[in-house]
């Protein structure tokens, strides 16, 4: 049998797995930043840009939706499936967006290289969504902690030996791909194995629970239910990248890979705060159908503790910015402290607003946030193509503080209409297999 986690493992095993798979990526633009040019970090960045809207919208956040299912309508087999074919879909419009665009030949196999790093992620991202579902976010942690580990590794041995990019990245993502069927896989199994063959020693493995389940019905009820959260991740994954778009159009490669690495923080920041609203979200999906209280007990902790964040990470850019550039980047960096800190603030207003945003989607109000959202896109697009053009760097810095700013109000007002609604009645763990398909949703 393998037991759940308390609330306090679970955080401190997805902290460390979140941290030390932010701090590789990071280490992945900074290695491109100290071994290449600032042109080859812009060509990730774009590459970064233009799929990762296109990644969020098709992959709906089936984690999340997974994590939050309370209820338990669909089955990992219905998920899987559903998460396949919208990978298929990506890839196809990646590949349209990179031909179609602007861009040199290299650029281009950069984008095709970092959709396909971000389709093994979202099996990945599948597989995790289980074990947080589960609440054995250790499972979870030490797999994002060896992808990260794995793929820095091999992009810096890849670089170093071939000088190219496009081989570097490749390298990684290869990497990552064989995480997947090396400690994910078998893990899952042994999960599945024990929620729906009722093993009461956890230790056998039913590969066949593996199989993705294509049942038309079922997927177009999932899709259904999982969209309005994929085209609110895809709005998001847009609003971040806007100011990017305006910066290539505006500026160019260089200074695009400048504001990346400067930006590049506010991802990991992201992941840190990710770790406790992953942790939390089955808890507080549970709360918010059967003890409101506590739902909003954890949801201010979750704030708290993302406030002391976010105040931390300013303290640090305005006292020590300068010789942090210097250190991890290089000399020629260090003039754009004054950015680095207004992304500082940026990043610590998103820090805040992300708690909100964890509890708005456990409490599955995914068609609101769509709304917020999109007024919060519009803004930021409003404010990339005002201040962009004449400040550059600085006004794309402005230009998320602004997001930081629509997304904290915004989730801060739905979390509280949410809490006017009902209270709804949540089916035990106990409830036998009979009812549970009572309830399920096809």
């Amino acid at each position: 049998m393998i037991p759940r986690l308390t609330l306090a493992s679970n955080f401190r095993w997805s902290f460390v797995g979140n941290l030390v798979h932010a701090g590789c990526q990071w280490g992945m633009v900074a290695v491109l930043a100290r071994l290449g040019t600032a042109e080859e970090v812009g060509k990730m960045v774009l590459g970064a840009a233009i799929t990762a809207p296109i990644m969020a919208l098709t992959m709906l956040q089936l984690r999340n939706v997974q994590a939050t299912d309370a209820r338990e309508q669909y089955h990992f087999a219905d998920y899987l499936g559903l998460r396949m074919v919208t990978t298929v879909i990506a890839m196809a419009l990646i590949a349209v967006s990179a031909a179609t665009s602007d861009i040199s030949v290299s650029t281009f196999w950069v984008v095709l290289i970092v959709g396909m790093t971000k389709s093994s992620d979202g099996l990945n991202d599948l597989v995790r969504g289980l074990f947080q579902q589960e609440e054995r976010m250790d499972f979870a942690g030490i797999s994002l902690a060896l992808r990260g580990a794995g793929g820095l590794l091999s992009m810096i041995l890849a670089y170093l030996a071939s000088g190219s990019i496009v081989v570097a990245l490749s390298a990684a993502m290869i990497v990552r791909f064989l995480m997947n069927a090396a400690y994910d896989a078998p893990y899952a199994s042994r999960l599945l194995s024990q929620k729906y063959r009722a093993s009461t020693q956890g230790e056998s493995n039913d590969w066949s629970l593996l199989t993705p389940r294509f049942t038309t019905r079922v997927m177009l009820g999932l899709t259904w239910t999982a969209l309005p959260l994929g085209i609110v991740m895809a709005l998001v994954s847009l609003q971040t990248s806007l100011p990017r778009y305006a910066l290539s159009g505006y500026g160019g490669e260089k200074e695009l890979g400048i504001f990346g690495l400067l930006a590049y923080p506010l991802v990991a920041g992201t992941m840190v705060t990710g770790a406790l609203g992953q942790s939390a979200s089955p808890r507080l999906a549970k709360y918010f159908l059967n003890d409101r209280a506590a739902y909003c007990r954890l949801l201010g902790k979750m704030a708290l503790i993302s406030l002391g964040l976010g105040l931390a990470s300013i303290l640090v850019a305005a006292a020590l910015g300068r010789p942090v550039l210097t250190l991890i980047y290089g000399a020629e960096y260090a003039d754009y402290q004054k950015e680095f800190v207004i992304i500082a603030v940026a990043g610590a207003v998103q820090l805040i607003a992300s708690p909100f945003g964890y509890a708005m989607t456990a409490a599955r109000a995914f068609r609101m946030q769509a709304v917020i959202v999109t007024f919060s896109c519009l803004a930021t697009a409003a404010a990339s193509l005002w201040l962009v053009p004449e400040r550059g760097i600085a006004g794309a810095s402005i230009a998320v503080v602004v997001t930081g700013a629509c997304m904290l109000a915004g989730f801060a007002a739905g979390v509280a209409i949410q809490l006017r609604r009902p209270v709804a009645h949540v089916p035990s763990e106990n409830q036998t297999a009979d009812q549970k398909d009572a309830t399920r949703v096809d």
